[in-house]
């Protein structure tokens, strides 16, 4: 018994080779499957780094890093989006001092803004030195086109955009509202050019005149400017045109009417004394219509006086007396009536006093 006991508990020589053969087997297996698991990892990044390299293909090695892909080109953006908005015209002609925006759409680094030269050239890059002064924009264009064609792009689309029009100025004086210096945008009229200064002021007369270098002075009337019914009356302006538009003659109106001063002759005849004194707002009440007078300046330079009965005017006794330009209307205030209304407010306040003692 005791020896079979001890066999139980101690095994013999052929079970220990056997448990560590098992042993062996075992580590084996357990090798074997951490080569197939470190196997299976290599294969799961490959796959995702062809994955990756599908999603973002390389760049050609033969063209530069930093250019971009078909599927992500934007179309160049013209300069003149940066800058103020161009300006739309119609026979304009490029001169002196204006500025141009130049963009060719091929090659964003030949875009620019230029200011012409007052020999009426621009410089651009890679073409140096253009003539501009005098040409349209779109033959401008035609002529940027060509030079790049010949030596740098095979089909170059060009634009020209005037952005500051500074050539085409006329001069507007006179009876207007803005008198000054206005830039025209294309082929302009008198009339035009009247409303790019305000209008006519509230003391313009009955013409204007067009002042044109080597074509002389030309004389026109406002009303038919102003209709624009007649094309002939309203001719077209052209750059360094002076137009004048004269200030009417005036009268003056002075003394004992409620709101003396200077007014205007529309028409430079038809302003008659009733008519300056309705201007005038009327009569006050302490005026001497007996003893008005006109003066008037005489052509050797000597002052006239010319005696008026506003009285008789007024019922129409007698004719009403025309005004010239420059005349001086004068109602005089009568010593009478003044001293009566005088007399008049003095007793009025002394019944009002009266009354409002006990």
């Amino acid at each position: 018994m005791t020896d079979r006991k001890m066999c139980v508990l101690r095994p013999g020589p052929r079970r220990r080779i056997r448990a560590r053969a098992a042993i062996r087997r075992t580590d084996r297996t357990r090798g074997r499957h951490a080569v197939v698991l470190f196997a299976c990892a290599v294969c799961l990044w490959s796959l995702t780094a062809a994955a990756h390299a599908q999603q973002a293909p390389a760049v050609p090695a033969d063209e530069p890093a930093n250019q971009t892909t078909e599927s992500s080109f934007q179309p160049p953006v013209a300069p003149q989006a940066q800058t103020a908005a161009p300006l739309s015209l119609s026979g304009y002609r490029i001169g002196p001092d204006d500025t141009l925006a130049v963009s060719v759409l091929q090659a964003q680094e030949l875009n620019a803004s230029v200011r012409v030269s007052p020999h009426g050239e621009i410089s651009l890059p890679l073409l140096g030195t253009l003539r501009a002064g005098g040409m349209t924009p779109q033959e401008l264009e035609s002529e940027i086109e060509r030079r790049l064609r010949e030596k740098y792009i095979r089909d170059p689309d060009v634009t020209v955009l005037a952005t500051d029009i500074r050539s085409q100025g006329i001069s507007v004086v006179g009876a207007v509202r803005r008198p000054g210096v206005i830039q025209l945008r294309g082929s302009s009229t008198v009339l035009e050019a009247i409303s790019a200064a305000g209008g006519i002021a509230d003391d313009a007369g009955d013409t204007a005149v067009l002042v044109r270098n080597g074509s002389g002075d030309r004389e026109l009337k406002l009303d038919a400017v102003l209709d624009g019914r007649d094309p002939g009356a309203n001719p077209p302006v052209v750059a360094g045109d002076v137009l004048n538009v004269r200030t009417a003659a005036v009268v003056y109106v002075i003394g004992a009417v409620r709101k003396p001063g200077a007014f205007a002759m529309r028409g430079n005849s038809k302003l008659t004394v009733l008519r300056a004194l309705a201007l005038g707002e009327g009569l006050m009440a302490t005026a001497a219509t007996g003893d008005a007078v006109v003066l008037r300046t005489s052509p050797a330079g000597g002052r006239v006086e010319i005696p008026v009965d506003l009285r008789a005017v007024l019922q129409a006794k007698t004719a009403d007396p025309p005004l010239q330009p420059q005349d001086v209307l004068f109602v005089p205030t009568s010593g009478g009536k003044a001293a009566a209304l005088a007399t008049i407010g003095f007793l009025s306040r002394a019944v009002s006093l009266r009354a409002l003692l006990p």
